[in-house]
């Protein structure tokens, strides 16, 4: 009995830190290809980036929450929502970023507002 547990306790952590770990490694990826150059390229710089909770969207809509795990196609794909906070001049300002993968890899990038 004491091993079932301690083997649920193991699996259930195991399962837990690859979701932080893909969250994470998504985000980064996203960081570098597409989010930076985009700040970089109208002058803006990157500060940080935050995870906004769990099922939370961010300043995106209500409605705007995939909550299912596969498409219209059949293929599986993630939303991933992360703040954004860059420096424009002195002032800290915050963007939220939607960003849709599928086997991870990043289909594509939604912005809540404009830079």
């Amino acid at each position: 009995m004491v091993l079932f547990i301690f083997l649920s306790i193991l699996a259930i952590s195991i399962v837990i830190g690859l979701n932080i770990l893909t969250y994470r490694s998504v985000v980064n990826k996203a960081l570098k290809k597409f989010i930076e150059p985009k700040l970089n390229e109208r002058g803006l710089t990157f500060v940080k980036y935050k995870w906004p909770g769990l099922l939370s969207n961010g300043d995106f809509k209500p409605d705007d929450i995939k909550l299912t795990f596969m498409n219209k196609n059949g293929s599986p794909y993630n939303s991933q929502y992360a703040y954004i906070y860059y420096k424009d001049g002195n002032e800290t300002q915050k963007i939220t970023v939607r960003i849709d993968t599928a086997f991870l890899s990043i289909n594509k990038i939604v912005y809540s507002s404009e830079f």
